[in-house]
């Protein structure tokens, strides 16, 4: 035989030493190391316990009171060693004894090389197979026992083999105890409530009728009774893929906790997390249900509240979030007992809720429903201590055949409520199809607005301003907008000012509106020139009053067209003024620039007569209203007309009338001190064009 070239140790034990170094000598020349040779079993322990050996030859018969089958089982207890006996004795009583230390081999004297190497050779691989076998369980069950999944498998007959930790936690099963029983004893699944019958499916692997692992979800039914909802496992365990059926492998795994969270996210998903009230998700999932209904069954009537609470911003800012979050619960709380059992409250947002009143027989439900939840929300509540008093506009839709969808009848209770508001706090409005149309009109006119500052459809026209003295003489004109509508023709200010301040489409128009002004009164400079120079004068919105860069984009406007600034009269409103320091702020940068500042519709707005105090301002503009009352019998507005004049000449400022329209008008006027006009008694607005000739002609009469 040839030379192997191998560095394992092997120890031999044999107490005839002419035997032992002559297998020295063989195994050495084979290639193994002989580290050590005994001939006793006292001596064998000894040198083991250091020659490290992966094999040990052991003479079955040695000299001295322990045998080598003793040896033997002291080696594998401490060293776990293979040993392969040599013996000429193989009696069965004492193979009986040496087959208790698990031999690797057995070599019979005397015996041949070959035999004795095909038995060294074998023992050393079935050993090193048996290590790494038993590596490899110690990390299986290592691993099956530390992950999160409980883990059962059972042989052929069903009977269980293995649980890890996990699965005794589970089942309530032991695994000393679970050992060897049927599976059905220890495992017994049911399916979800919800789920339909589902087969045995540990019968089909059993039976091979499963080709794949199966994964589902059920209830584990532990030994103590409770059921734990899992997510299961099971497939078939076989030593290839097309083989026999050896057992089965069951994962489980707990998903409570899963579960719980779905649960909450549902509920999040669904309710307000303040106040615990169902949000817009959940209302329109309860509507839609609802509208559905109805339907099929008209007769089956619901109705629908949207409520905004009134002053509730002031509550935020004055007292804080906090205090006006306290608010919100409270009030959800209030508003649960208004309901009856069959309807739903949700809160949609911000400071408003929804509720949906269901099985409804007519209106008065409806109407008695709001009278419970106003009087609910008129008795004060105390939040961080201080008593708050609110109320709550409402929007109210009452179902009807022409409803298909739940955001249909929704829109339709925010116009009510949109409605409700505009007409005070506290109130509310039912829904009728002529707020629909007007809702409708509303945003087809705001799409035509824009659609108008890119076509280009906006007009400047000017008004004459004339000194009221006798011979009366031009002194200026204000510059006013008209929209030149493709089909509804020249529309007045008041078509769609209003929707263009709430749009914002106001800001961009006005600048464009400035700088056509001014470009106007540049040109008439030039074709007829006038002394002394007349002033053109432009409304300021509020929202473009309160653009960060007013006073620059002013400046701007005048150093580029080359006017100069006081004869720019720029005409802002008591409302604006009243805004505060920073207003105060843009008027005093305005001032600066030279431009002058004219208060529009004076002793419309509020604290009149505050504001005339400290206010850099040229000029007061007196409301047609009071103006168009003057010549009425017994009317108090030539009292309010003198009373703004006296005001005016105390502060020194000019006064403007507007809305003349006839001559007693003018005249009394005059008597009561107002210095200049505008209104149709003296010329309607004119176009560039017209306010050129105007000029021309003024200029003619006055030379």
């Amino acid at each position: 035989m040839g030379r192997c070239m191998t560095n394992q140790r092997i120890v031999v034990v044999e107490d005839d030493a002419i035997v032992a170094r002559d297998l020295q000598r063989t195994l050495t020349r084979w290639g193994y190391h002989v580290p050590a040779i005994a001939g006793s079993a006292v001596e064998a322990l000894e040198r083991m316990a250091t020659a490290d050996p992966d094999l040990v030859l052991m003479d079955i018969h040695l000299r001295g009171e322990m045998d080598g089958i003793a040896v033997a089982e002291q080696v594998q207890s401490r060293l776990a060693v293979p040993v392969v006996f040599l013996t000429a004795h193989s009696d069965d009583a004492t193979l009986r004894r040496a087959k208790v230390t698990s031999p690797y081999g057995y070599v019979l004297k005397p015996f041949e090389d070959r035999e004795l190497r095909i038995a060294i050779e074998i023992a050393l691989h079935k050993h090193a197979t048996d290590t790494r076998l038993r590596r490899l369980e110690r990390w299986l069950n290592a691993t099956l026992r530390s992950i999160s999944d409980a883990v059962i498998a059972t042989d052929l007959d069903s009977s269980i083999l293995f649980m890890n930790p996990i699965a005794e936690n589970l089942t309530g099963w032991r695994q000393a105890e679970a050992l060897g029983r049927p599976v059905g004893d220890v495992v017994k699944a049911l399916p979800d409530e919800a789920d339909p019958p589902q087969p045995n499916f540990l019968s089909q692997a059993f039976a091979g009728a499963l080709d794949h692992d199966l994964i589902a979800s059920g209830r584990l039914v532990t030994r103590h009774g409770s059921q734990v909802p899992v997510e299961y496992g099971i497939g078939p365990i076989r030593d290839d893929d097309d083989g026999p059926i050896l057992g089965l492998v069951l994962t489980f795994r707990d998903i409570s906790a899963r579960l719980e969270t779905d649960r909450q996210l549902r509920y999040f998903a669904l309710h307000d997390v303040l106040t615990g009230l169902s949000n817009r998700v959940g209302f329109m999932d309860r509507l839609a249900t609802a509208c559905e209904r109805a339907k099929r069954n008209p007769e089956e009537r619901y109705a629908v509240l949207l409520l905004d609470l009134d002053r509730f911003k002031i509550v935020n800012d004055s007292l804080g979030h906090l205090v006006g979050d306290q608010l919100l619960v409270e009030i959800a709380q209030r508003l649960r007992t208004c309901l009856r059992a069959q309807d739903s409250i949700a809160r949609l947002g911000g400071d408003e809720f929804a509720i949906l009143l269901t099985d409804i027989a007519d209106a008065g439900d409806v109407m008695r429903a709001v009278g419970r939840i106003r009087d609910q929300l008129s008795a004060a509540i105390v939040v961080g201590g201080r008593d708050v008093f609110t109320s709550a506009s409402i929007g109210i839709v009452v179902s009807a055949p022409g409803y298909q969808v739940a955001e249909d009848v929704l829109r339709d209770a925010d116009v009510a409520l949109y409605r409700a508001k505009d007409l005070g706090q506290g109130r509310y409005v039912l829904f009728d199809s002529e707020m629909h149309r007007r809702v409708v009109a509303s945003m087809q006119l705001e799409t035509e607005l824009w659609r108008a500052l890119e076509r280009q459809e906006f007009r400047v026209v000017f008004e004459p301003i004339l000194s009221l003295q006798v011979p009366r003489r031009l002194r200026g004109f204000e510059a006013l907008l008209r929209w030149q509508h493709p089909t509804r023709g020249l529309l007045q200010p008041s078509a769609f000012l209003d929707l263009a301040e709430e749009t914002g489409l106001l800001v961009p128009v006005g600048w464009w509106g400035l700088r056509q002004a001014v470009e106007a009164l540049l040109a008439w400079d030039r074709e007829a020139p006038h002394e002394p120079p007349l002033t053109i004068s432009v409304n300021l919105s509020n929202r473009q009053f309160l653009q960060p860069d007013l006073v620059e984009q002013v400046a701007e406007t005048l150093v580029t067209l080359g006017l100069a600034p006081d004869r720019l009269c720029l005409e802002i409103t008591e409302n604006v003024i009243a805004e505060g320091e920073a207003a105060l702020h843009k008027i005093k940068g305005l001032h600066d620039l030279g431009v002058q500042l004219h208060v529009d519709d004076f002793g419309t707005g509020y604290s009149s007569l505050n504001l005339l105090h400290g206010i850099p301002i040229q000029a007061l503009k007196i409301d047609r209203s009071f103006v168009d009352q003057l010549n009425r019998p017994g009317s108090s507005k030539g009292a309010i007309v003198r009373t703004i004049v006296l005001l005016a000449r105390e502060f020194g400022l000019r006064v403007i009338a507007e809305g003349v329209e006839d001559e007693r008008q003018a005249m009394l006027l005059h008597e009561l001190g107002c210095d200049c006009g505008q209104g149709f008694w003296f010329d309607h607005a004119l176009d560039a064009a017209g306010a050129r000739d105007l000029i021309l002609r003024s200029a003619a009469v006055e030379g």
